[in-house]
């Protein structure tokens, strides 16, 4: 069998691994990529189908966080586009999110309480600038202390839902804050004029520029250790076998999937339990073409529908990604089922019926592209927020990363993933220095 030498192998190039990779290779590592797929990217990749230049999973990235300072770091392109102010859609009434006073100016549109408004006002409060609620209860049991309409728990939902992907009955109310206070809840964020595979290509370049390699259409089928010590992995490339040697591996294949190449053995009862314990996200995506605007503005979210609880009209930001005069819209949906062939199909349905009652031009000028059902082996996030194992795994200098691996509190999504990746290529760029 052919054998080759690198310092660091990285299997998968989602966007943990290019960012680990990136990192890596700007600290003076040789990397080397690899990817089952003929692209890079993974959920943060992109499709042309006719002519528009649709999403496999991430609308845009946050600003301003790990992944924009990776970028920085390293000295990639990060071109991305700032979106608009945030609308809500609650109780048939478009809500434009205010500078200040946002939540107050959400919960009146909610209710007409004005005690309950001024309760969840100073509960959220409290919760943000002095102490967040305990571990021990979940977001919507926070909520039922002080909220008693059923919309104010939809607007929640939507929060949740449309920007961690994650039910207010699954994250912790401690979690929910958390990542509030990360993200700015979903304020600042940005599409990409290229497509949303223009960032991991970007980072591609800086491991490319430094003598890196990737290589797609190429599978890892076995991860190497001896001694309780990761020494490499076997790789398909071509149609032959070859052992790729390094001294630390890198995975971003998920959490399974990684257990599956190294083996189980290799990991200890307690570690494989653990990862059975974690909760995938599930989501549907509905990718529509239309060839007039569908939304008045970028994107809006969506509070209180049978499924649907974002819906972004991304060439309102981004015009480049279809052919002159074609709006391209993606809307995401919260399903409640396990996504079985019948359950999908009903549940594209409800978010059909959706995007009738909210899109008033649906019907007559919008055409369904594609709808990508993200569940099983290829979820939204492989856990939900708040649920995290370690990068580091059982067998020494093998690391696990991507939204499975989200180690940093109130981190989740796409900055979480990514934050996955930079930690462990830090870690990892530690112990070679010391090795």
């Amino acid at each position: 069998m052919a054998k080759k030498q690198v310092e660091v192998l990285i299997i998968g190039s989602g966007i943990a691994g290019m960012c680990a990779g990136a990192y890596l290779s700007h600290e003076g590592y040789k990397v080397l990529v690899v990817e089952a797929l003929p692209r890079i990217g993974g959920h943060c990749s992109t499709i042309e189908y006719n002519g528009i230049k649709c999403t496999t999973g991430v609308v845009g990235p946050g600003l301003g966080g790990p992944l924009e300072e990776l970028f920085q770091h390293v000295g990639a392109e990060f071109n991305v586009r700032e979106c608009g102010i945030p609308h809500y859609l609650i109780n048939g009434k478009v809500v434009e999110l205010p500078a200040k006073g946002g939540l107050r100016a959400l919960l009146s549109a909610a209710t007409d309480d004005e005690d309950e408004i001024e309760g969840v006002v100073r509960a959220f409060a409290r919760a943000m600038n002095w102490a967040p609620p305990p571990e021990t209860i979940t977001m919507k049991e926070w909520l039922l202390q002080f909220a008693k309409t059923k919309s104010v728990l939809d607007l929640f939902q939507t929060m949740a839902a449309a920007t961690a992907i994650v039910g207010i009955d699954q994250i912790s109310a401690k979690g929910f804050f958390l990542f509030l206070k990360q993200h700015r809840g979903f304020r600042d964020w940005g599409v990409c004029p290229e497509g949303s595979i223009a960032l991991p290509s970007s980072l591609a370049k800086v491991i490319e520029r430094h003598e890196g390699k990737i290589w797609t259409n190429s599978p890892a089928i076995h991860i190497l250790s001896e001694d309780g010590k990761v020494t490499g992995a076997i790789v398909r490339r071509g149609g032959k076998e070859l052992e790729v040697k390094a001294s630390v591996v890198i995975s971003n294949c998920g959490p399974g999937r990684t257990v599956a190449l190294a083996g189980k053995e290799n990991f200890g009862k307690g570690y494989v339990e653990a990862l059975g314990r974690l909760t995938p996200a599930r989501a549907i995506g509905i990718h529509i073409k239309s060839e007039v605007p569908l939304l008045d503005y970028d994107h809006l979210l969506v509070v209180g529908a049978r499924r649907v609880n974002a819906i972004f009209q991304l060439t309102s930001v981004c015009p480049e990604l279809a052919p002159p005069g074609t709006h391209y819209l993606v809307a995401g949906a919260d399903p409640v089922s396990s996504l079985n062939p019948i359950e999908a199909r009903e549940e594209i349905d409800l978010c059909l019926q959706d995007l009738r009652e909210i899109l008033p031009a649906f019907e007559s000028h919008a055409e369904v592209l594609m709808t990508g059902i993200y569940h099983g082996d290829w979820p939204a996030m492989f856990s939900i927020a708040g649920q995290a194992m370690p990068q580091r795994t059982p067998i020494v200098n093998l690391y696990a990363v991507g939204d499975g691996f989200i180690s940093e509190p109130g981190m989740t999504a796409m900055a979480g993933a990514a934050q996955s990746g930079i930690a462990a290529a830090k870690d990892a760029a530690t112990r070679l220095k010391h090795a």
